[in-house]
């Protein structure tokens, strides 16, 4: 196991829908354009690496969470103090945020553990969508099962943690249709088990710093 810091900020008595995590982020990255893990670019140029800074929209709230350099990021340039929020064209004042700042755990387990995706996963890419449309069911799983054992190993090598023991997954999960930049994508969403400490909300999968993905302990 490896303990990980993060520092989490909910924005209480803002109520928005989910699919406007991507103005969130959009609204944070431009206000610290400055800070390229604010929205992972550099020199105009996506960079490839699991996100510090995670924009989602949970239980109705926006929701900003920090990890590692990213907590450090939020407390050190205040950003957990922001106010106002603004979403599209609406600005939003906020008087009542949750910030927690504290250490939590990830890693190989000896339990297997049960999880939920709060938000849709977004599992398929251009490279296996077309297999797994043409799969049979027991195929279809086998297939997810492998994107999501290879979403922990990529999710394990950003936090700097190393898998030394087989994953186990097993998977109970429903196919949904949802927006991606402005495209119609095939996610997930329902239960999975694995061996694998995930903490609260992190998220796994594409679309993890737009809110997609996120995972929760049930």
């Amino acid at each position: 196991m490896k303990e990980v810091q993060i520092c989490q900020v909910i924005y209480k008595d803002i109520k928005v829908n989910r699919s406007t995590a991507p103005m969130i982020r959009g609204y944070f990255a431009n206000k610290y354009n400055e800070i390229e893990q604010m929205h992972n670019h550099k020199d105009d140029k996506f960079i490839y690496r699991y996100p510090h800074i995670q924009y989602k929209v949970l239980n109705n709230n926006p929701v900003l969470l920090g990890i590692e350099d990213g907590a450090k990021i939020i407390q050190e340039n205040d950003i957990f103090l922001d106010d106002v929020i603004k979403i599209g064209q609406q600005e939003f004042e906020s008087n009542q945020r949750e910030i927690s700042f504290k250490k939590v755990k990830l890693g190989v387990s000896d339990e297997i553990i049960k999880y939920k995706f709060i938000t849709p996963w977004l599992a398929l890419n251009q490279n296996n969508i077309k297999k797994y449309t043409a799969a049979d069911l027991i195929e279809k799983e086998e297939i997810l099962k492998r994107v999501l054992i290879g979403n922990i190993l990529s999710f394990s090598k950003g936090m700097d943690y190393t898998v030394d023991k087989t994953i186990k997954v097993k998977l109970d999960l429903n196919q949904i249709d949802v927006k991606f930049k402005q495209k119609e994508m095939l996610a997930f969403i329902g239960e999975f088990f694995i061996n694998f400490e995930i903490p609260d909300n992190f998220a796994i999968g594409k679309g993890i710093s737009r809110g997609f993905g996120t995972v929760k302990k049930i």
